[in-house]
C-alpha cells in the first residue's frame, strides 16, 4: 500500500498516457531517501504499459556508475526483436565519450519502437546512471523533440552526498519543460491511515492517533523507517500494542538510509555518533576528514531521510547502531582526534572530556589533558554528575606526570568518593597518608587531610598533618593562610580536643590567630558557631576554672549570638563536597544550643538535598544528627529508625569515631523502649579505640551509661556519667546540650542511695544556665531527692517545662513520678489522673519500660491494657502544620489536653464546657487527622495550649 502517494502517481500517469503526452520530454521524482521514490515509479510504469505505451527500464547503483553504457544494454535488453546488438564501441571526437554512430543507432532502436506505440523510458536512481549512457539518453530525447518521436523519461533522484555528478546528468535533467514532483515524508495522519489499513480497515488496538505520533517522533515519517518499526512490533511477543521498539529491521533499514545518503555519508554519520550533534560542522569535518560542503549535504540529507532531528540522531538506538559500525582503534583514534579538535577550537570542559573518557589513559600524555579533566569535574559537580566528575578526576590522575598534581587530584577524588560511595573511601586515603609520612604531600593538602585522618582516628597521623603545615616557611608559598590555620584548630577545639594536648602544637598556635573574632562565614563561621556554644571559646587544654562554667556568664546571649550565626550560615548554604563539614558543624550548634524547632527543620530541609544528590554518606551524617534531635522530643521510634538507617548507609569503616553520633542515639532510643537486650548487643559490640578521645565520644559514654542506669547497673552508670562529665570539663565543652551527664549521675547516686550527692548533682546543673528541657530533666531528679511533701511542687514545674519542651517520653517519665508522689501522700484522684497521663504519653512514645511499671488500674477508662511484651510504638503521628491547619481553635485545645492524658471530665473542667461538646469536639478531630482511637493523637502536639488550657 502506497500512502499519500495516490496524487504524484495519478499525475505522472496521465502525463506518460494522456493526449497531449510528451515528445522527447522528462518527468523527475524527488525526495529524500526510501521515501517512496521508486514504488511510485514502479506503479507509473505499470499503469502506463497497461495503457498501451512501451516501457523500457533500468535500475542503477552506485557500484555500476562507472560501467560504460551499463544502463544503456539494460534499457535495451528486452530490444532484440528491433535489431541487433547496438554498436557501442568506435572512433570518438575530442571530449567526447560515446562514439557517434553509437548515438545514432541508439536514437534509431528507440524511434523504431516509438513507430509502432509510444515509449516510456523510467529509470532508477538516475544520479548512479553511467556518463555513457547518459549521452546516449540526452541525444535520443533531443532528436525525439524535433522529430515528433514519442519517446519520453520518467526518473527517480536521490541524494548523492559528496558526489560530483557529470555535466551530462545536470544538462538532462535541467530541462525546463521538466515535469518534476518530490516526495516528502509521510504525515501524521498519513500514518495513521497505514495503521488502521494494516489492522484491516479498523482501529482495533486503539489511540490510533496516538501511535502515529509516536511512529512520526521515531522516524520522521520516513516510509520504510515507519513499516520496520511496525513489522518488527508485530514480530514480538509480549509487546504493548502501543510501543515501537528499535528491532533488528528498523536499525538495518536505518544503516540502509544512511549509507544511500551518499559516499561519505556513514563516515559523517559516525562523526556525529561520536560527537553526539553535527552542531560544530567545520570540526565534524576535520574529524572524518571530509568537506564541509559534503558535511552539510549529508547532513541536510539525513535530516530529510528522518535519521537526524535538528543536529541529533532522531533515535538513540540508530546512533548506537552507527557507533557499532566501528572497530575499537578506530573508535579510540576518533576519540582522541575529536578531544583534540573540541580543546583547539575552545570547547567545554565536559564536552572534551566525554571523549577522553570513551579513548583511556593510553597516549593521553599532552600536558593540557588533566587540567581539561579537573575542570570537567567540577563542572559536572555543579550539575549533580558525581560520578562523571570521580571518573574525570581518576582518569586526570592517571595521565599527570607532575606528582604534586596527582596527589591534589587524588585529595579531590577522595572527597568526592565519601559522598558517593563511602565504603571506597580510607582507599583513595591511603596513597595521601603514605605522601604525607614521606613529606611530599603539598601543605595545603595536608591541612585538608587533617579532618579525614581525625574522623578515622588516625590522631597521630593527624598532629603530624598539622605540625608539616605549621613547619612550612613563610614567604615560601607553602606556608598556610591564618584562615586555615584557625578552621583546624576551630575543629580540633570542638570535635577533637585531645590533640590540642601536644605541647608543640599549642606552641606553634600559640601566635596564631584568636578562635573567636574572624569571619562568620563558611568552614570557619561554622566552626566557631559549634566551638562557641560547647563552651567559653578557651582553648582546649587551658585550666578550668572551678564551678559551673555556664554559671560564670550570660549563656543566653552567648547562644543567641552564635545560633543566630549558623542559622544564617545555613541560609546561604547548598549542601556539596565543601559546605557539608560546615552545615554540619552548623546543625550540632543549633542542637546543642537546644534550639530544636530550627536545628530538625535545617536537618530535614539538609536530609531532601542530600538525597537529592544521591550521596548516601552526607544522608547517614544528617540522619544521625537528626535521630538526637527525635530524641529529645520523645519520638523514640523515630529516633531509632533514623539512627538504624544512618549506620546502614554507611558501613562502619566509613563512620570512623564519627559512628559515636549514630550509635550513641540508638542506645539511647532503645533503652527507653525497653529493648535491653538489643542494647546489650550494640554496647558489647568493639567501637574505634580513639573515640573516647573526640567530641562522639561523649555522646557514646552518656548513651552507654543510660543503658547501664536502666539495666540496673548502677555503679558502671555512674562512672560513665562521672567520665563524661570530667572529660566535657577539661575539654571546656561542658555544655548540657552536648550530654547532660550531672542529671545521669544524680540519677545513678540516688539509685545507690546518695541522695545528698544526687541533690548536688542536681542543684548543680539547675546553676549551669541549662535551658527548660534540661531544668525539667534535673527538677524531677531533685525531687527524687528531697522529701516526700516537697516533691509535687517540684515534679510540677518539671512536668510544665518538658510538656512546653514536647519531650514527651520524659514528660511521662515525670508525670509518673508525680502521680507516685500524690498516692504516697494519700491524694489517690490526682495520683491516678497523674498515671493515666503518664501510661497514655508513655505508651504512645513506645517507652516500655515506664508502661510495664504502671497498673492496668490505672489505665484510663474505656482503654484496654496490652501485655507489656506486646506494647509497639504508635503510628506516625501527623505533623503539626498539616493537622493544626485542620482545626478550630477549639477543637485544638479539647485535642492537646486530651493528648496528654486528661480525661473528658478534666477537659470539661479545664475548658468549661460540657462532657459532651468534649466527645463532639474529639470526633471531628479523630476525622480531621484520620485517627480512630484517643492514644493517636500526637504527644508533642500543641503542648503550649495543653500546659495553660
Amino acid at each position: 500500500m502506497l500512502v499519500e502517494r495516490d496524487e504524484q502517481i495519478t499525475e505522472l500517469t496521465s502525463w506518460a498516457t494522456g493526449p497531449d503526452r510528451p515528445q522527447g520530454r522528462i518527468a523527475l521524482i524527488g525526495g529524500p531517501v526510501a521515501s517512496g521514490k521508486t514504488s511510485v515509479l514502479h506503479r507509473v510504469l505499470e499503469r502506463t504499459a497497461d495503457s498501451g505505451v512501451r516501457v523500457l527500464s533500468a535500475v542503477t547503483s552506485a557500484s555500476e556508475r562507472h560501467i560504460p553504457f551499463g544502463v544503456v544494454e539494460e534499457l535495451l535488453r528486452d530490444t532484440r526483436d528491433a535489431g541487433g546488438p547496438l554498436p557501442l564501441h568506435g572512433p570518438t571526437g575530442a571530449g567526447d565519450l560515446v562514439p557517434v554512430h553509437t548515438l545514432v543507432a541508439f536514437h534509431a532502436r528507440l524511434a523504431g519502437l516509438a513507430a509502432r506505440r509510444p515509449v516510456l523510458i523510467g529509470v532508477d536512481d538516475v544520479q548512479y546512471a553511467d556518463p555513457q549512457s547518459l549521452h546516449c539518453l540526452r541525444y535520443a530525447l533531443g532528436r525525439a523533440r524535433t522529430a515528433g518521436v514519442r519517446l519520453s523519461l520518467v526518473a527517480t533522484h536521490g541524494p548523492d552526498a559528496g558526489a560530483v555528478p557529470p555535466p551530462v546528468l545536470a544538462e538532462l535533467l535541467g530541462q525546463v519543460e521538466a515535469l518534476r514532483l518530490d516526495l516528502g515524508p509521510l504525515s501524521a495522519p498519513g500514518i495513521a491511515g497505514l495503521l488502521t489499513a494494516r489492522a484491516g480497515g479498523s482501529d482495533r488496538a486503539g489511540g490510533t492517533d496516538c501511535r502515529a505520533a509516536d511512529l512520526h517522533a521515531a522516524t520522521g515519517g520516513n516510509p520504510l523507517l515507519v513499516r520496520s518499526l511496525l513489522d518488527d512490533a508485530s514480530g514480538q511477543q509480549d509487546t504493548d500494542p502501543g510501543s515501537f521498539p528499535a528491532g533488528e529491521q528498523f536499525l538495518q533499514n536505518a544503516l540502509i538510509c544512511i549509507h544511500r545518503a551518499g559516499g561519505d555519508a556513514l563516515r559523517v554519520a559516525q562523526g556525529i555518533a561520536l560527537l553526539g550533534s553535527a552542531g560544530r560542522r567545520p570540526l565534524l569535518g576535520r574529524l572524518v576528514t571530509v568537506d564541509e560542503a559534503t558535511v552539510r549535504q549529508v547532513v541536510d540529507a539525513l535530516g530529510a531521510t528522518g535519521i537526524l532531528r535538528g543536529e541529533r540522531f532522531r533515535h538513540d538506538a540508530v546512533r548506537t547502531a552507527v557507533l557499532e559500525t566501528l572497530t575499537d582503534d578506530t573508535v579510540v583514534h576518533l576519540r582522541r582526534r575529536a578531544a583534540r579538535l573540541l580543546y583547539e577550537a575552545g570547547a567545554a570542559p565536559m564536552d572534551i572530556a566525554a571523549h577522553l573518557l570513551g579513548h583511556g589513559p593510553g597516549g593521553l600524555d599532552e600536558d593540557w589533558v588533566p587540567g581539561v579533566l579537573s575542570a570537567a569535574a567540577h563542572t559536572a559537580l555543579a550539575t549533580q554528575h558525581v560520578g562523571f566528575a570521580v571518573r574525570c578526576l581518576r582518569l586526570a590522575e592517571e595521565c599527570s606526570r607532575d606528582e604534586r598534581e596527582r596527589l591534589h587530584l587524588r585529595a579531590s577524588t577522595a572527597k568526592f568518593i565519601w559522598r558517593l560511595k563511602p565504603s571506597a573511601w580510607l582507599h583513595e586515603l591511603a596513597p595521601l597518608q603514605a605522601a604525607l609520612a614521606q613529606g611530599t604531600l603539598p601543605v595545603s593538602e595536608s591541612l585538608q587531610l587533617v579532618g579525614d585522618l581525625l574522623w578515622n582516628g588516625w590522631i597521630k597521623d593527624a598532629a603530624v598533618a598539622v605540625r608539616y603545615a605549621l613547619d612550612a616557611a613563610p614567604g615560601s608559598g607553602e606556608a598556610p593562610s591564618a584562615a586555615e590555620l584557625r578552621c583546624v584548630r576551630l575543629m580540633l577545639a570542638s570535635t577533637y580536643p585531645t590533640l590540642m594536648d601536644d605541647a608543640a602544637l599549642r606552641a606553634a598556635f600559640a601566635h596564631a590567630e584568636p578562635l573567636s573574632g574572624g569571619p562568620a562565614d563558611g568552614l570557619a563561621g561554622g566552626l566557631e558557631a559549634l566551638h562557641g556554644v560547647l563552651g567559653s571559646g578557651a582553648e582546649p587544654g587551658a585550666a578550668a576554672e572551678p564551678g559551673p562554667p555556664a554559671g560564670r556568664r550570660d549563656r543566653a546571649a552567648t547562644d543567641a549570638r552564635f545560633t543566630a550565626q549558623a542559622e544564617q550560615i545555613l541560609a546561604g548554604t547548598r549542601l556539596d563536597e565543601e559546605t557539608h563539614v560546615t552545615v554540619r558543624a552548623c546543625l550540632l550548634a543549633l542542637l546543642y544550643a537546644e534550639r530544636l524547632g530550627a536545628a530538625t527543620a535545617w536537618t530535614d530541609r539538609m536530609l531532601a538535598e542530600a538525597a537529592e544528590r544521591g550521596a548516601p554518606g552526607w544522608t547517614a551524617v544528617m540522619q544521625a544528627i537528626r535521630a538526637h534531635m527525635a530524641l529529645r522530643r520523645g519520638e523514640l521510634a523515630r529516633a531509632r529508625t533514623l539512627a538504624e538507617e544512618a549506620l546502614d548507609h554507611l558501613p562502619p569503616h566509613g563512620w570512623g569515631v564519627g559512628i559515636g553520633l549514630p550509635l550513641s542515639a540508638l542506645i539511647e532510643a532503645r533503652t527507653a523502649m525497653g529493648d535491653h537486650e538489643a542494647v546489650a548487643a550494640l554496647v558489647d559490640h568493639p567501637v574505634p579505640e580513639q573515640l573516647l578521645l573526640t567530641r562522639y565520644g561523649l555522646h557514646y559514654l552518656y548513651a552507654r551509661g543510660r543503658h547501664r542506669l536502666a539495666t540496673g547497673r548502677h555503679h558502671a552508670a555512674l562512672t560513665d556519667f562521672t567520665a563524661c562529665g570530667k572529660r566535657m570539663r577539661d575539654w571546656n565543652m561542658d555544655r548540657e546540650g552536648l550530654a547532660p551527664w550531672r542529671v545521669g549521675a544524680a540519677e545513678a547516686a540516688l539509685a545507690l542511695g546518695n541522695p545528698g550527692q544526687a541533690e548536688r548533682l542536681a542543684r548543680e546543673q539547675l546553676a549551669t544556665g541549662a535551658g527548660p528541657r534540661v531544668r525539667g530533666l534535673a527538677l524531677r531528679v531533685l525531687a527524687g531527692a528531697r522529701p516526700l511533701p516537697e516533691r509535687p511542687a517540684l515534679l510540677e514545674q518539671a512536668v510544665a517545662l518538658l510538656q512546653r519542651e514536647g519531650d514527651s517520653h520524659e514528660l511521662a517519665r515525670a508525670l509518673t513520678e508525680l502521680g507516685a508522689a500524690y498516692e504516697e501522700l494519700g491524694d489517690a484522684a490526682q495520683g491516678k489522673s497523674c498515671t493515666r497521663r503518664a501510661w497514655r504519653i508513655a505508651e504512645a512514645c513506645g517507652a516500655r519500660d515506664l508502661t510495664r511499671g504502671l497498673q492496668s488500674d490505672q489505665v484510663p477508662p474505656g482503654e484496654p491494657a496490652a501485655p507489656a511484651e506486646a506494647v509497639e510504638p504508635g503510628p506516625v503521628q501527623p505533623s503539626a502544620p498539616e493537622a493544626v491547619s485542620s482545626l478550630t481553635d477549639a477543637e485544638r485545645r479539647v485535642a492537646a489536653l486530651a493528648a496528654h492524658g486528661y480525661t473528658n471530665r478534666e477537659i470539661s473542667a479545664k475548658l468549661f464546657i460540657t462532657v459532651s461538646t468534649v466527645e463532639q469536639h474529639l470526633t471531628r478531630v479523630y476525622r480531621k487527622i484520620n485517627i480512630t482511637r484517643r492514644q493517636d493523637l500526637p504527644v508533642s502536639w500543641d503542648s503550649v495550649v495543653a500546659h495553660t488550657a
